[in-house]
């Protein structure tokens, strides 16, 4: 029946089929790319700490749980999906414009938790729009360009900031990826359309390709939520001796997240301590969008020549050095165009191992969920995510404040190990 529907799609959708609707995608993402970067920055300007950082960063991380859920509840009583993408983008863009007025850092927490909830209005339904718009045998092909324009935007966003630092207001630049966001709301109004034939939202979690690509930008995929019986079940699973690969899964995770969220909540209040000034920092994370950029369309490749295992347990140990380079950084008190350097060099390991990590850990956990069971074992997952996430930002502003951004490397560093031996564990027992 599936097969069915989407050959009766093709016929339905010649504008669709050329793909050229998928270039919606890339101002968005330039919004994104471009906001993500420039909040940080912007709450050290008007007198925040690391610690502000990190409260911002974990209330907006808490915020995307329930925001997920509600989200996912609404779209399932929906036919249509153009209206959950045109004005969850035109939330972002008000959102955006009122972020250029804010001048403290509760203010901008609020904002950023907004954006937490509107930005998830869109992102499942964008999902289900690109497999209810292609052919079954070109569905990888679709989200092999979503995924390319998507990071294509994301490198876009950032780039103007090497120059805006320079001659504008750091505030400016939300009116910059306001015009993005702005840019996308026409472009969907326009030229985004309806399928004769919906899918069910639970269909991300039955397709590889959109199961990765999902994973890729949103963490947060609620089928079904979580119930007291399903989070009894899986602590069961958890103490099974004999079923041990799905909870080491799920650990390491857990253990990547908070990782991630450790490191990267703090790296950008890091460089701005080493008398970084904007243009640098938007350097670095453009050199970060543009190389993950170029390595991800070859990630499928060396998933199935080496093995998805092999893959994401060599990523981590990649990006364990990479985060450790970034520690040297902060040993040494690099200045200037030396500390640049380090820095890119640091950042183009950790942006090299999170391509390849991204993809082999997203197969690895789709081919590892049971039938029948996806939907249960999918609301876990994106839970452990979040609660991952929230606690690695918490964590990060009051270590670093209390003992240095050295300690708070080291410790990402060390769970990025614990990360890459609970997987390997995972696929001995597997």
């Amino acid at each position: 029946m599936l097969q069915v529907t989407w050959r009766l799609q093709s016929l339905t959708f010649p504008k669709k089929s050329s793909q050229k609707w998928l270039w919606i995608f890339v101002p968005i993402n330039a919004a994104i790319g471009g906001f993500s970067t420039l909040l940080p920055l912007y709450i050290l300007d008007i007198g925040g700490t690391v610690i502000d950082v990190g409260n911002v960063v974990s209330a907006y991380s808490l915020a995307l749980i329930p925001s997920s859920i509600l989200w996912g509840m609404v779209l399932d009583r929906k036919e249509k999906r153009k209206p959950f993408v045109i004005y969850g983008y035109l939330g972002i863009t008000v959102l955006l414009v009122i972020g250029f007025f804010l001048r403290n850092v509760g203010a901008v927490l609020l904002l950023y938790v907004c954006y937490a909830g509107i930005s998830t209005a869109s992102s499942p339904a964008v999902s289900i729009l690109l497999i209810e718009s292609a052919p079954k045998k070109k569905l990888s092909m679709m989200f092999a360009r979503y995924s390319a324009l998507t990071l294509l935007g994301t490198a876009l966003g950032t780039i103007p900031g090497i120059f805006w630092t320079d001659y504008l207001p750091l505030g400016a630049y939300f009116l910059l990826c306001a015009f993005f966001s702005g840019v996308s709301v026409i472009l969907a109004a326009k030229y985004l359309a309806e399928p004769d034939f919906p899918f069910e939202r639970k269909v991300v979690a039955l397709t590889q390709e959109s199961f990765v690509t999902k994973l890729r930008t949103v963490t947060m995929i609620f089928i079904t939520i979580p119930r007291l019986e399903d989070i009894k079940a899986f602590g069961k699973l958890m103490r099974s001796v004999f079923t041990r690969h799905l909870p080491l899964l799920y650990m390491s995770f857990f253990l990547f997240f908070t990782a991630s969220n450790l490191f990267f909540t703090s790296y950008t209040p890091f460089l701005k301590s080493s008398e970084m000034d904007d243009t640098g920092v938007f350097i670095i994370f453009t050199a970060l969008y543009i190389l993950q950029a170029a390595i991800y369309p070859i990630t499928g490749r060396a998933c199935i020549r080496f093995g998805e295992d092999r893959v994401a347990v060599s990523a981590l140990w990649l990006r364990t050095i990479g985060i450790l380079a970034a520690f040297a950084t902060v040993l040494l008190t690099l200045h200037n165009s030396t500390l640049m350097i380090a820095s890119i060099a640091s950042i183009a390991m950790i942006g090299t191992a999170f391509a390849f990590f991204n993809t082999s850990s997203s197969v690895l956990l789709f081919r590892t969920l049971p039938q029948g069971k996806q939907g249960e074992l999918l609301g876990i997952y994106s839970a452990l995510t979040g609660i991952a996430a929230f606690a690695g930002a918490i964590m990060s502003g009051y270590l670093s404040y209390s003992f240095g951004y050295a300690a708070t490397f080291v410790v990402a560093a060390l769970l990025y190990v614990g990360c890459a031996l609970t997987l390997r564990s995972a696929g001995r027992e597997r």
